[in-house]
């Protein structure tokens, strides 16, 4: 009905539907459009929750262009902006009409308290898993504010959509970790690691299995007379391989969030 009325409306006034909402350059807009359009039955809204459409993350999807994905943060009420959770709604839509073709919920996706939720993007590298199977990511950037104690890190979550359903295809992964502690002027100690996603060879259960690498680069720092020197020593970390067991990727501990 909603998305009826809508293109009858588009059409009374001899106007074709926003382009900002096909071609994500205002991402809030389009998000706030795709929810005007799509039908009852799609993420219908929840009371005790909040859409924050200024935080929704849009891409049309490079490998099918008639797609457009959409992320939208949806709050629990009763929270501050230090202290709160929430999920995350995806949306998968046609790029022309704004009809929704494909939708999940990531429950429990967003928990912003001593580290807090700092944005996201979708992540459009070509995972084919399988013939007919070809997935996208969610890439969730959280944060501390301290600053003798700097934290950050950046999770990804793979969806595809399979038989019609977006399903996500494991637990989130941590592609990025930085730690410190220094003295804020120079002095200190930090870690950094980051990890690379391939698609490996097919696997038994129907989708190939993922292969991760990692890096690592701790730098120490010291004040030389008036100068900050750093020295960083960088070393090749874990390689992890990920099979899907039927239902999901199996993430193993190491790459789970803090």
């Amino acid at each position: 009905m909603r998305i009826a009325l809508s293109l009858l409306l588009a059409a009374a006034c001899g106007t074709a539907l926003p382009a900002h909402a096909q071609d994500c350059h205002d991402a809030q807009a389009a998000a706030e459009e795709a929810y005007v359009v799509r039908a009852d039955n799609v993420l219908p809204d929840r009371p005790g929750y909040t859409r924050d459409t200024a935080a929704s993350v849009c891409r049309r999807w490079p490998a099918r262009p008639e797609l457009t994905l959409l992320a939208t943060p949806v709050w629990r009420d009763g929270g501050d902006h230090d202290a709160r959770d929430g999920d995350v709604e995806i949306l998968v839509i046609d790029s022309d009409s704004l009809a929704s073709r494909a939708w999940t919920v990531l429950p429990g996706a967003l928990d912003s308290d001593a580290v807090f939720f700092d944005g996201m993007q979708l992540d459009t590298a070509r995972y084919q898993l399988a013939p007919g199977v070809l997935a996208f990511g969610l890439r969730v950037q959280r944060r501390n504010g301290s600053g003798p104690n700097p934290f950050s890190e950046e999770q990804l979550q793979l969806l595809a959509i399979q038989a019609g359903t977006l399903r996500a295809l494991g637990a989130p992964m941590v592609l990025r970790r930085f730690q410190a502690e220094w003295d804020t002027r120079c002095a200190g100690d930090s870690t950094e690691v980051s990890r690379t996603v391939a698609v490996g060879p097919a696997g038994k259960r129907g989708l190939a299995d993922l292969v991760l690498r990692e890096r690592r680069v701790t730098t120490h720092s010291w004040m030389d007379g008036d100068a900050c020197r750093d020295q960083d020593t960088p070393v090749e970390g874990d390689r992890y391989v990920l099979r899907y067991d039927g239902r999901q990727y199996a993430i193993p501990e190491a790459l789970h969030s803090l």
